[in-house]
């Protein structure tokens, strides 16, 4: 499915809110050092972009090895069934 352009503002948004939460923590203005904001969205946006990109290609290996399972169990019971 792949990441959509919520993900990346969901992260984006993150981003920002981690940064003015740090500078909170060490009580200075929250929006001190706005270029930290900016690395800030960029990173958040980059990650939850990234693992969603993660999340899929995992997905698609489970579903082809679920798959060659389903195979082999079909051809296993095949074989049980025949020897009866």
């Amino acid at each position: 499915m792949g990441a959509s352009a919520f993900t990346a503002a969901f992260g984006a948004v993150s981003g920002i809110g981690i940064a003015a939460f740090a500078n909170g923590l060490r009580k200075v203005p929250a929006f001190a050092q706005p270029w930290k904001h900016v690395a800030a969205a960029g990173v958040g946006a980059a990650a939850l972009v990234w693992s969603a990109d993660v999340e899929d290609t995992l997905r698609a290996d489970v579903e082809g090895l679920r798959a060659e399972r389903r195979e082999r169990n079909a051809e296993y019971m095949a074989d049980v069934r025949s020897k009866r």
